[in-house]
């Protein structure tokens, strides 16, 4: 064992048995590094994981890319139909990064109970639909996609025109075809709950066969294709990948350009959580290097008599490190030991709610891995050690005869 390896242990060994002048200072960085370490966590926890949430649930319920005509400019409307349709979605379906291509089409509508009506999207779907939607929306499992009699609509609507499970109501759509709007019966047989306030005020989910009937369209013709990718990393070479894959020009957009608004939105979490992560690790070195300044002063004799007996500056340069590395260590176990079990009660328990009408989730989200703990305290470890070399220069200015002769 080295020289400064063996003080250093001696030190840090006997630190908690006395009482000194640097115990409360040392003490409060210790506090600072950990609590550092609790913010950074529980901001980056929480902020991928609503990141992630949110963007899954968009992409849950309009797939990562959606292939149209170039008619249909309108994302909540597909008057013009995608001819060829069974092809296009055959090719599509053999591209190596697609999940499932699902038909869709759009049209705007209005649905009536006895006393009231408000305005809807009608969304048809048929057998191809993504089952993923039953997982983020609540729907239950047991459901199957609506045949042409059968609609789902949100619990929010549902509640807004009182109407439930089982009841039959009507659906008017105009038509360029005729002066009145066309009239399509249907049974609620299922509720979803998006959380997005856009969508449960608007989406009513039906057949695709009744979108058909209203167009005039055939079996063999779509509104347009919402496709589900296995690896959404890479949103702009997908989709320029599945535009050149299809002979025909249509437009190919993928959700995070369909949905500006929302996706700029989520991007601000990782400036915030980057400031965040600058500021806690700045706040926990400085407080760092006030409790290095303090354990060098309080230890000034044992740099003189070191010094007189040979040691080099650097080798005290390196006892102080080692100290101010084992205290920066204690303050990382503290805060991760605290914050990643607040993550997890989070993620068991979801006690921290939020609004959804303003985030889209009833509950704080957690996304946390191995990877990202240990990228994170490898840093603040890194940054803190940075910052408290200049402060273990000042060893070198202190001179041994001048602190032997104040202390003998």
């Amino acid at each position: 064992m080295s020289f400064t390896w063996f003080i250093a242990k001696r030190i840090i060994g006997n630190r908690k048995h006395k009482r000194s002048v640097s115990g409360p200072i040392i003490s409060i960085g210790i506090i600072a590094i950990a609590l550092g370490v609790i913010t950074m966590l529980i901001a980056l926890g929480t902020g991928v994981g609503l990141k992630n949430k949110i963007g899954d649930k968009v992409a849950a319920f309009s797939g990562h890319v959606r292939v149209t005509a170039l008619g249909n400019s309108q994302h909540q409307e597909t008057p013009k139909p995608l001819d060829n349709a069974i092809l296009y979605q055959n090719q599509l379906q053999q591209l190596p990064n697609t999940l499932v291509v699902q038909p869709v089409a759009y049209v705007p509508g209005v649905i009536l109970n006895n006393t009231a009506f408000d305005g809807i999207v009608f969304k048809g779907i048929d057998e191809c639909f993504n089952s993923d939607f039953f997982y983020f929306f609540g729907v239950s499992e047991t459901l199957t996609v609506p045949t042409k009699n059968e609609i789902w609509i949100s619990r929010e609507l549902a509640k807004k025109l009182s109407i439930k499970l089982g009841d039959r109501v009507p659906l008017y759509f105009a038509s360029s075809q005729t002066t009145m709007p066309k009239r399509r019966s249907c049974t609620i047989v299922g509720l979803f709950e998006t959380g997005f306030a856009d969508y449960d005020d608007t989406y009513v989910i039906g057949h695709l066969d009744i979108v058909r009937s209203l167009y005039g369209w055939d079996e063999n013709q779509v509104g347009a294709f919402e496709i589900f990718l296995s690896d959404d990393t890479n949103l702009d070479l997908d989709t320029n990948d599945i535009y050149d894959s299809i002979d025909a020009i249509v437009d190919v957009q993928h959700v995070e350009a369909q949905f500006p608004e929302i996706f700029n939105w989520i991007r601000l979490f990782g400036t915030n959580i980057s400031l965040i992560i600058i500021i806690m690790i700045i706040v926990g070195g400085v407080n760092m290097i006030t409790a290095l300044l303090v354990l060098i002063l309080e230890q000034t004799q044992l740099v003189g008599i070191t010094r007189v007996l040979g040691a080099k500056a650097g080798s005290l340069q390196q006892l102080f490190l080692i100290q101010g590395a084992y205290l920066i260590g204690v303050g990382l176990v503290w805060g991760n030991l605290i914050g990643l079990s607040l993550l997890f009660i989070q993620q068991k328990t979801g006690f921290v709610s939020l609004d959804p009408n303003t985030y889209y989730v009833k509950e704080v989200p957690v996304y946390m891995d191995v990877t990202t703990v240990l990228w994170l305290n490898g840093l603040t470890l890194a940054v803190c050690m940075v910052l408290l070399v200049l402060p273990s220069f000042i060893i070198s200015r202190i001179p041994p005869t001048q602190v032997l002769k104040i202390n003998p």
